[in-house]
C-alpha cells in the first residue's frame, strides 16, 4: 500500500501538467452540470417523512381550502372610510385581482355582508363609493356590526386597514409566490399609504429571501477575508491563488454533483458554499504549512513536496473523514433535504482532500521556487510568539490546566442545562428587519395573524342520531368550543360555518341582535348553506362529516403550542359529547413541530457522528487510551458551547443543532493533525514525551493557529446577518473552534505530559 502511495506521488510531481489538465477538464464538465442548478424553497420540503402531523395537515388540504394562501396588506391613512381612501381601495383591489395567480381580493370597498331588510341578504356594503357623509357614515356602521370583519380588514382603533389577497393554490409555490408579491409591491406603492405585509406566503417568500440574500453578501467578504489572512499570513502569490482556486472548484464540483443528483437549491442546500469557503480551505492551510516548514529544511521543492504528501496527506484524509463523517451523519435524518445537506457538505469536504494533495502540489510544482528568505520570515512572526507561551504555560501548569479544565466542564454542563429549544417562527428574524416589524405590528394591531385551523367531525360510532355537522345540537357544541378557544390566551378570532349561520338568522330577523344565534330548525341551516353555499364551502367538507375552525394564533414558540393544544384536547374531553372528534392542524403549528423534530433529529445525528468519530480514532490510533485523550479536549468545546447557549439564551433551532455536528468534525481535525505529529515527533525523540510535545506545538501548532484564525474570522463574518439562525451558527462555530484550539494546545499536551501513554513504535 505504502508503495502503491509513493507511486502516485511521484506521478504527481513527474506529470503535474497532466494533473491539472484532468482537474480543468472535470471542472469544466461540473461548471456545465452547475449551471443547470434548480432552486426549490418550499417550505414542505421540510417536513417529515411519515410524520402522523404532516399526514393530517396534508388530509386537511385534500378536504378543506388551503390556510397558507392568504397575503394581508395593511395600510395606514388619515381614514380608511373616506371617499378618495376608499376610491384607492377600490382601485387597488381592481389592480390586484388583475395579477396572475391571485384568485380573490378582498377589502372595505368590495366587502359583501349579510344585511337585513333587503331582497338579498348578503350584498356588497358599497354598491358605489357614496359622496355623501351621511352614506359614508352608515356604510361605516354596518361593516363594524359584522365580527368577520373586525380584526381582518379594519383594526378595532380604525386607523388601520388591510386588503386580503387569495392566492390560487396552483400558483402558492416559491417561484409564483415572487411573482405575485413583486407586482403587488409595484401596485401598492403606487398609493402613498403607509404599507405593512403579513401572511404565510409573505413570510415564506421573504424568508426565504434573506436566506439567498445571505448566501450571496457573505461569499464575497468570506473570500476577501481569506484573501487577506493568506497574503499577512504566507506572503506568497502562490499560497494565495492556488487555495483560493482549490475552494472555488469544490464548490462548482459541489453544485455540479447536486444536478446530476438531482438535487435543488434549497432551505437546507443554499447554505453549503458559504460553508465549504470556510472550512474547506483548512486542508490547503495544513498542506502550506508543512511544506514551507519542510522546504526551509531540504531547499529543494520536489523533495519537499514528496515528503509533505507523505506525512501530511494521511492526516488530512482522516481529517476529512472525520469531518464528513459529522456531515454524513446527517443522512439518518427522515428529513429528505436534511439528508441531501449532509451528503452533498461530506462531498464537499472530500473534494477539498482530494483537490489539496493533487491539484495543490502540481501547481506548486509549476511555480518558481519561494525564496529562503520568505520562508524565514513565515516562521518568525506572532504566531510564534504564540506558540513559545503554550508551550510555557504547558511545561509549567500541567495539573492546574487539568484541574481547570475540570471545573470549566462542570461550569459548562451546568449551562447546558439551561438550554431552551422551544422556538417561535419569528424568532429567526431580528427587530429592524422588515418582514419583522411588519409581522408584528400585525400582531400589536390585527391581533393574531399566524394560521391556526381546528377540524372537528363526527365519529362513526356515533350512537345519539347526529347524522352529519348541519345538526342544530352539534352547531351548539361547535360554537361552545370556539368559544372557549377564542378565550385561550396567544390566540385571535376564530371563524366557523357558526358564525355565518349566526349572521344570516340575525339579517332574516330584521337585524334584531337577539337573533344572533343557531336556529333550532335542522331545515333552517340546511336552507342557509344552500343559498349561500359560497360562503361555508371552505368551513365544511364536501359532505358534511366535519367542520372547520379557522383562526389566527400569535408567535407562539412551541411549549405554548403544546400547552394550547393540551388544553384544547382537555377541554373536548370534559365538555365535548363523545362522537365529536378534535383535530389540531395547520401551517403554525406544523411549522413548530417539524422544528422540534429538527432539532431531535440533528442531535441525535450529532451523537451518532460522536460514536463513529470515536470509532475512527481507535482505527486511527490503535489505542483506547489515546482514544480517550484525543476525545476529552473535543468534547469540552461541544460542552462549552452548549454552556453559551444556555447562559446567554440561544435557542437551540436547527442551524444552532448543526453547529455541533460542524464543529465537532472541525475540532476533531485539530486533534488527529496534533496527535498525528505528536506520534511522529515521540518516535525520532527516542520517547521524550516533553519534548515531542513542545515540537508539537511549534510545527503543528503553527498550522491549527493560521486555520483557526481563518476559520474563526470567516465564521464570525455571519454573525453581521440579518438571519438570527445564521448570526448564532456563525457566532457559536467560531466560538468553539477557539476554545477547541486553546484545548489543544494547552489542555492535549498536559495531558499527554502527565499521562505518557504507551504508543506502538511500529505505528
Amino acid at each position: 500500500m505504502k508503495t502503491i502511495f509513493k507511486r502516485w506521488i511521484n506521478f504527481i510531481l513527474e506529470y503535474p501538467k497532466w494533473i491539472i489538465g484532468c482537474t480543468a477538464i472535470i471542472t469544466i464538465g461540473m461548471i456545465v452540470s452547475a449551471s443547470q442548478l434548480k432552486m426549490n424553497f418550499s417550505i414542505e420540503e421540510l417536513f417529515a417523512l411519515n410524520d402522523p402531523d404532516v399526514e393530517k395537515y396534508f388530509n386537511f388540504l385534500e378536504e378543506f381550502e388551503r390556510e397558507d394562501n392568504l397575503i394581508l396588506l395593511m395600510y395606514e391613512c388619515d381614514d380608511p372610510f373616506s371617499y378618495t381612501n376608499l376610491k384607492n381601495n377600490k382601485n387597488l383591489i381592481e389592480k390586484f385581482e388583475s395579477i396572475k395567480g391571485v384568485s380573490e381580493v378582498t377589502g372595505l370597498s368590495n366587502l359583501e355582508i349579510f344585511t337585513d331588510g333587503e331582497d338579498e341578504l348578503l350584498r356588497s356594503v358599497y354598491p358605489y363609493i357614496p359622496l355623501s357623509t351621511d352614506s359614508l357614515l352608515d356604510a361605516k356602521k354596518r361593516i363594524k356590526s359584522s365580527e368577520f370583519v373586525q380584526e381582518t380588514l379594519i383594526s378595532r382603533d380604525e386607523k388601520l386597514a388591510s386588503i386580503a389577497i387569495e392566492l390560487d393554490p396552483s400558483f402558492n409555490n416559491h417561484d409564483m409566490r415572487e411573482k405575485i408579491i413583486k407586482e403587488i409591491d409595484y401596485y401598492q406603492n403606487s398609493v402613498n399609504w403607509t404599507w405593512h405585509q403579513s401572511g404565510i406566503p409573505v413570510l415564506r417568500t421573504r424568508y426565504v429571501q434573506l436566506m439567498v440574500t445571505d448566501t450571496i453578501r457573505f461569499l464575497i467578504p468570506v473570500a476577501i477575508m481569506i484573501i487577506i489572512l493568506f497574503t499577512v499570513v504566507f506572503r506568497s502569490w502562490l499560497a494565495l491563488l492556488v487555495p483560493m482556486s482549490i475552494i472555488i472548484m469544490v464548490v462548482i464540483w459541489t453544485i455540479g454533483l447536486m444536478v446530476m443528483l438531482n438535487i435543488d437549491f434549497n432551505i437546507m442546500t443554499y447554505i453549503i458554499p458559504t460553508l465549504l469557503f470556510i472550512i474547506g480551505i483548512g486542508d490547503s492551510v495544513h498542506f502550506l504549512v508543512k511544506y514551507f516548514g519542510t522546504l526551509s529544511e531540504v531547499k529543494d521543492k520536489k523533495k519537499a513536496l514528496f515528503q509533505t504528501i507523505e506525512k501530511i496527506g494521511t492526516a488530512i484524509f482522516l481529517t476529512s473523514i472525520t469531518t464528513s463523517i459529522g456531515f454524513a451523519s446527517l443522512t439518518r435524518s427522515n428529513i429528505d433535504i436534511v439528508r441531501q445537506f449532509g451528503i452533498m457538505t461530506a462531498a464537499g469536504v472530500m473534494f477539498a482532500f482530494i483537490l489539496t494533495v493533487t491539484y495543490l502540489p502540481a501547481m506548486i510544482m509549476l511555480f518558481k521556487q519561494t525564496p529562503i528568505t520568505k520562508l524565514k520570515s513565515y516562521t518568525l512572526g506572532f504566531r510564534i510568539n504564540i506558540l513559545k507561551g503554550f508551550i510555557k504555560i504547558v511545561r509549567s501548569y500541567p495539573k492546574p490546566i487539568i484541574i481547570f479544565t475540570f471545573f470549566f466542564a462542570i461550569f459548562s454542563m451546568i449551562g447546558a442545562s439551561k438550554i431552551n429549544s422551544h422556538n417561535s417562527l419569528m424568532d429567526d428574524l431580528k427587530p429592524g428587519t422588515k418582514l419583522y416589524d411588519d409581522i408584528m405590528i400585525a400582531e400589536e394591531r390585527m391581533g393574531a395573524i399566524l394560521p391556526l385551523e381546528i377540524i372537528v367531525s363526527i365519529n362513526n360510532d356515533n350512537s345519539n342520531e347526529i347524522n352529519d355537522i348541519r345538526d342544530p345540537i352539534f352547531l351548539q357544541h361547535l360554537d361552545k368550543l370556539q368559544k372557549y378557544i377564542s378565550s385561550i390566551d396567544d390566540i385571535g378570532k376564530m371563524i366557523s360555518m357558526v358564525d355565518h349561520i349566526k349572521e344570516f338568522n340575525r339579517a332574516m330577523n330584521d337585524g334584531n341582535n337577539t337573533f344572533y344565534s343557531i336556529p333550532n330548525s335542522r331545515s333552517a341551516i340546511t336552507q342557509t348553506i344552500l343559498i349561500y353555499g359560497e360562503k361555508f364551502n371552505a368551513l365544511t367538507n364536501f359532505d358534511y362529516s366535519k367542520a372547520r375552525i379557522t383562526g389566527r394564533v400569535k408567535d407562539i414558540d412551541s411549549k405554548r403550542a403544546s400547552e394550547i393544544k393540551i388544553d384544547i384536547y382537555d377541554y373536548v374531553e370534559n365538555n365535548m359529547p363523545h362522537y365529536m372528534k378534535v383535530e389540531i392542524t395547520g401551517t403554525t403549528f406544523l411549522a413548530l413541530a417539524t422544528n422540534d423534530y429538527l432539532v431531535s433529529d440533528l442531535t441525535t445525528s450529532f451523537v451518532a457522528a460522536f460514536i463513529l468519530i470515536t470509532l475512527v480514532m481507535i482505527i486511527l490510533f490503535k489505542s483506547v487510551p489515546i482514544t480517550l485523550i484525543s476525545i476529552i479536549p473535543n468534547t469540552i468545546p461541544m460542552l462549552a458551547m452548549a454552556a453559551i447557549m444556555g447562559y446567554f439564551d440561544i435557542i437551540l433551532r436547527p442551524p444552532t443543532a448543526m453547529t455541533f455536528a460542524v464543529a465537532f468534525g472541525i475540532a476533531v481535525d485539530d486533534t488527529i493533525h496534533y496527535l498525528t505529529r505528536y506520534r511522529m515527533e515521540l518516535s525520532t525523540l527516542k520517547w521524550d514525551y516533553r519534548l515531542a510535545n513542545d515540537r508539537t506545538i511549534m510545527t503543528t501548532g503553527l498550522a491549527l493557529i493560521t486555520t483557526t484564525g481563518i476559520l474563526v474570522t470567516g465564521f464570525l463574518i455571519l454573525v453581521f446577518s440579518s438571519f438570527t439562525p445564521t448570526a448564532d451558527f456563525g457566532l457559536l462555530a467560531a466560538l468553539t473552534i477557539l476554545i477547541a484550539l486553546v484545548c489543544d494546545l494547552t489542555f492535549l499536551p498536559a495531558l499527554l505530559g502527565l499521562v505518557k501513554p504507551k504508543i506502538n513504535k511500529n505505528e
